[in-house]
């Protein structure tokens, strides 16, 4: 382990720090155990890692870009440390893709949605009771209709085709307002 990154560890116990060149990344893969155990406990900054391998000889830029780079840098060291490559699990081989959702059957459900009715299947159930027979809120008030009235193709009254007339001359009077309020 590095002099300076020693040094910085038993001294600081704050938050990481950042490298930014070929040379900081071999730095960093070279006191990677270290770095990692400084950026898991909160320990550094990337500010601070990045001086401590100032100490060591390594040219660093102490910037915001610069401590960017370094955290790229660290996160690329970091997958590679756990075998992962481009956000990929190392272990996943091209042969096994996962199905997408538009593929799986329709009539597919989580396991815990099957356990949940599986359950409430076993249960037993309370009897249902018996309602009141339903007696219609709103009397009723039959009118007679003579065969006079009655349109025999559609059964409907006189007062009824009335009405019908009178929606359709508001439905055509709406349009016509429309019409003239449009600009041409």
């Amino acid at each position: 382990m590095s002099k300076a990154l020693r040094e910085l560890q038993e001294a600081h116990k704050t938050r990481p720090a950042q490298p930014h060149s070929k040379a900081v990344y071999q730095w960093l893969r070279k006191n990677q155990d270290i770095v990692s155990e400084l950026r898991e406990a909160k320990i550094a900054t990337w500010e601070m890692i990045a001086k401590a391998a100032r100490k060591d000889g390594v040219d660093v830029e102490l910037s915001p870009v610069g401590l960017g780079a370094i955290r790229k840098m660290w996160s690329r060291l970091k997958s590679e440390r756990e075998g992962i490559t481009a956000g990929k699990p190392a272990n996943d081989t091209s042969d096994q893709k996962p199905e997408p959702p538009s593929r799986t059957p329709a009539d597919w459900r989580p396991a815990a949605v099957e356990e949940y009715y599986q359950e409430r299947e076993e249960r037993p159930s309370a009897p249902i009771p018996a309602s009141p027979p339903l007696v219609p809120t709103t009397s009723t008030v039959a009118t007679s209709m003579s065969s006079n009235d009655a349109d025999p193709h559609t059964n409907i009254s006189a007062e009824g085709r009335q009405s019908l007339e009178h929606i359709r001359a508001k439905l055509r009077a709406r349009k016509e307002e429309k019409r003239r309020l449009t600009p041409d």
